[in-house]
């Protein structure tokens, strides 16, 4: 498997520590997904009795150490090729210190989530205690990217996304700032506390994810040599995703102009998205496989905003599992789907049969249990029980975990072959 690797100061390699890192991250969140799947109707076991701590344990691996991981780590590999400069020396501390703090969530949330652990004679709010370790670095990273970009005299379509999702993670953290402070004023908990944790969780994924995954696409076909187009929207893009964080939160608390700022908003940020899915879509050739299949999921989750504009659908779907799918359409069947294939790199006429495999049990898997995860939103209209549901979500994941961990096995046994445009320490040299 001819992984990419973000180690750009050399033209080959093995694969580099910080992909083998999120890849694990991947194969052990999914194989935890699969757990809580079959828990639902199987019930958990002994060993994992706490069903909401175990979901925080899986779903911060997912977005800490798999998607946020991987994007740095791609990021730091494709920026010296756009911009013409060595990366900042600090760079591999920043990125040791985001993969094992980001490991680090795992076993600090299995046990009791956001709860109380003890600790000796302490009790200590360990999940929430590195989760914030966590922000320190990405915090570092914007700080690190800036350095690398500053007073660029262009800035590429990658680039003008990047510095845009970096701003969006910025805003994002003012969520978490906000939901940490909570506790000091108890009386409006009630009212703002599910808008800062939406305002953290929805704009770190669909803003934060999606900008920087969109120029980490069209960073990849640049350095495939395709001519990328004049103008994308990037700042437009970013602003339109920003209030659509509203439509996270009950619609009990949400008021009316509230709810149509944000559904507009996003309606607004679906057509921006799919102005790049277009233009993506038109170099699907130029893509690695799992990116294209990404493609498909991407173009559900903009389409998911005319369905919010549906009158009475927006509030009947707060009392439903819709939320859930809409979630794993995101994070799963665009966002992993792509960065999977950025990080296995090959065209499908590349891969050996080992790989096809793991990309048809990927394609299967992800396919079957959004199929699932649908038709549990809907139902009381399908005629299908929901354990009926429950159970094809749950055979479906594992596929998906079966994948992951047969990538991260074929990528540490294969050597990385990607000839880079750009080759850092030749250029460190010039310098």
């Amino acid at each position: 498997m001819a992984w990419l690797d973000v180690n750009t100061e050399t033209e080959k390699g093995p694969l580099h520590p910080y992909g083998a890192v999120a890849m694990f991250a991947l194969a052990l969140a999914a194989s935890t997904g699969v757990l809580l799947r079959f828990g639902l109707y199987q019930g958990m076991p002994a060993w994992a009795q706490n069903y909401v701590a175990v979901r925080h344990a899986h779903s911060h691996l997912m977005y800490f150490g798999w998607v946020t991981l991987s994007l740095m780590a791609l990021i730091w590999r494709a920026l010296p090729a756009l911009t013409g400069r060595p990366l900042p020396r600090a760079v591999a501390p920043q990125m040791a210190a985001s993969a094992a703090l980001a490991l680090l969530s795992f076993p600090a949330f299995w046990v009791n989530g956001y709860g109380l652990t003890q600790i000796g004679r302490a009790e200590l709010p360990l999940g929430a205690m590195v989760a914030g370790l966590n922000g320190v670095g990405w915090f570092l990273f914007v700080w690190l990217y800036g350095r690398a970009t500053w007073q660029l005299p262009t800035r590429p379509l990658p680039i003008q996304l990047w510095d845009w999702a970096l701003v969006l993670l910025l805003l994002a953290s003012l969520g978490a700032a906000g939901l940490a402070a909570m506790p000091a004023w108890p009386s409006a908990a009630a009212t703002l506390q599910p808008y800062f944790l939406h305002l953290f969780l929805d704009l770190f994924a669909v803003g934060w994810f999606n900008l920087a995954l969109l120029g980490l696409l069209w960073a990849e076909l640049s350095r495939r040599g395709c001519a990328l187009p004049r103008w994308l929207p990037t700042q437009s893009l970013a602003i339109a995703v920003t209030p659509t964080f509203v439509l996270g939160v009950p619609p009990s608390l949400v008021p009316d102009g509230a709810f149509w700022t944000g559904a507009l908003a996003n309606l607004v940020a679906a057509f921006f998205l799919a102005w790049h899915g277009r233009w993506l879509w038109q170099y699907r050739r130029a893509l690695p496989w799992l990116a294209r299949f990404g493609l498909i999921f991407l173009a559900v989750h903009g389409l998911s905003a005319l369905a919010v504009l549906w009158p009475g659908f927006w509030a009947w779907s707060a009392g439903t599992q819709l939320r859930i799918f809409f979630l794993h359409n995101l994070l799963l069947g665009w966002v992993s789907s792509a960065l999977l294939g950025l990080w296995a790199d090959p065209q499908p006429e590349q891969a050996w049969w080992p790989e096809r495999g793991i990309y048809l049990l990927w394609a299967g898997g992800v396919s079957l249990m959004l199929v699932a995860l649908l038709g549990l939103g809907f139902v009381a209209w399908t005629g299908i029980t929901a354990g009926s549901w429950l159970r094809l979500a749950a055979w479906g994941s594992v596929p998906v975990a079966l994948a992951a961990w047969g990538t991260l096995g074929l990528g540490q046994i294969s050597a990385a072959k990607i000839p880079f445009q750009h080759d850092v320490r030749r250029l460190r040299q010039r310098l």
